[in-house]
């Protein structure tokens, strides 16, 4: 796996990533009801998709050539920012969202900020993502939604061995 940050104006990738999600993946993502047409979710959420600097950040992780997931973190009110984390079907549960939120976080760039996410309450996956990340649930199912938060560490530094 391989991460890119896009610039905010690469729509190709997302376009690609997206067409290759099933509805039931993109009823998840973005808690839509029934059956979300990807042509829509692009059409509705591409400010939020192609987010980039200065106010946010969306790295596509690739599986070969193929953009196989995409993480979305984007700043709104005073040091909070809010993140999405999608992967298409042929590639989830091999690791992709782990290694994009493992990716942001040792990034150093977002140090002190709040970061939000909300996810379905049987979304199991999600759910381990964000608590295996060090996300704290906010309280109980409201409208069949967990809310979850994080403070950002600093930068994590490998060591050469």
């Amino acid at each position: 796996m391989t991460v890119t940050e896009l610039d905010g104006t690469s729509s190709a990738e997302v376009a690609e990533l997206v067409l290759a999600c099933s509805a039931v993946t993109l009823r998840n993502r973005f808690l839509m009801p029934g059956q979300p047409d990807p042509r829509d979710v692009l059409v509705r959420y591409r400010r939020y998709l192609l987010a980039g600097p200065p106010h946010g950040v969306a790295l596509v992780a690739f599986s070969g050539r193929s953009p196989a997931g995409l993480l979305n973190l984007v700043a709104g009110e005073a040091r909070i920012a809010e993140l999405g984390i999608v992967v298409a079907d042929p590639w989830q549960r091999q690791g992709i969202a782990t290694g994009l939120a493992s990716w942001l976080r040792a990034a150093g760039r977002w140090e002190g900020w709040t970061v939000r996410a909300v996810t379905h309450a049987d979304n199991v996956a999600a759910k381990a993502l964000l608590r295996g990340q060090g996300f704290r649930l906010l309280g109980g199912a409201d409208r069949g939604e967990y809310h979850y938060e994080l403070t950002m560490p600093g930068p994590v530094w490998e060591v050469a061995r």
